[in-house]
């Protein structure tokens, strides 16, 4: 599964960045690393980009860029 399909309020695990360039610096610059809990907050007005709490902290991510991180849902 990948980041992109989660649903508002969904909890998950980070299992894996994939090749996102530069991006990827930068989310393991934030924290956002395989082993993370991230959920999922909300949707832009437009759906793009798509917004994120990691560490209690509020990222926005590209639907584009969040279908490379692979996750597992936390129940």
């Amino acid at each position: 599964m990948n980041l992109s399909e989660l649903k508002k309020g969904e909890k998950a695990r980070i299992i894996k960045i994939g090749k996102i360039g530069e991006l990827k610096k930068r989310l393991v610059e934030m924290g956002i690393t395989a082993g993370e809990v991230i959920v999922f907050d909300r949707n832009a007005p437009l759906g793009d980009p798509q917004e994120f709490l990691v560490k209690e902290n509020g990222i926005s991510i590209r639907k584009e860029d969040s279908k490379n991180i692979e996750i597992e849902l936390i129940k």
